[in-house]
C-alpha cells in the first residue's frame, strides 16, 4: 500500500494523518515543502524557514528538524550529501526524492481536508458561542 493510506481508513478515504506521521507540529510537511520549493537545503536554514511558515503556533526546534530529516532520509523521502564551502565547516545538504514529492502531495491532501473540517468546526462552534452570549443579555 502506498504511503499515506492506512488500514483503518483505506485507500478510498485518501491520504490520512494516521499513516503519515506526527501532525502535531507539522515538521515533516514543512520540510518537504521547503525542499520542494528550493527555499532551504541545510538544516539550520530549514529551522528558520519552517518557523516562518506559521503552520503551528509552537516553535519548531532544531532537534525536531534534524530528527525528522534523519527519519525522512531513512524512509527515502530525502537524500543528503556533505557540501564544503570556501570557509566554515562542511554542511549537510538535503534534496527531495520522487518519494518525498509524493509524500508532500499526500500531506497537502491531508492538511487541505483538515483545514476544511477545522473551518467548518470553527464556524459552527462560533455560532453556538454567539447564541450563548445572546441568551445572557
Amino acid at each position: 500500500m502506498r504511503h499515506g493510506f492506512c488500514h483503518r481508513h483505506g485507500p478510498a478515504f485518501g491520504p490520512c494523518g494516521c499513516s503519515l506521521g506526527k501532525l502535531s507540529r507539522l515538521v515533516e510537511p514543512s520540510l518537504l515543502y521547503l525542499l520542494a520549493k528550493g527555499q532551504a537545503k541545510h538544516g539550520y536554514e530549514m529551522v528558520a524557514e519552517a518557523n516562518r511558515l506559521g503552520l503551528t503556533d509552537s516553535e519548531i526546534d532544531a532537534a525536531a528538524v534534524y530528527r525528522t530529516l534523519r527519519e525522512m532520509e531513512r524512509a527515502g523521502l530525502v537524500r543528503s550529501s556533505w557540501q564544503t564551502g570556501p570557509i566554515g565547516p562542511a554542511r549537510r545538504s538535503y534534496e527531495l526524492t520522487p518519494e518525498g514529492r509524493e509524500r508532500l502531495q499526500d500531506w497537502t491532501a491531508v492538511i487541505g481536508r483538515l483545514a476544511r473540517h477545522m473551518a467548518e468546526f470553527a464556524a459552527e462552534a462560533e455560532s453556538f458561542t454567539a447564541e450563548a452570549g445572546a441568551g445572557n443579555g
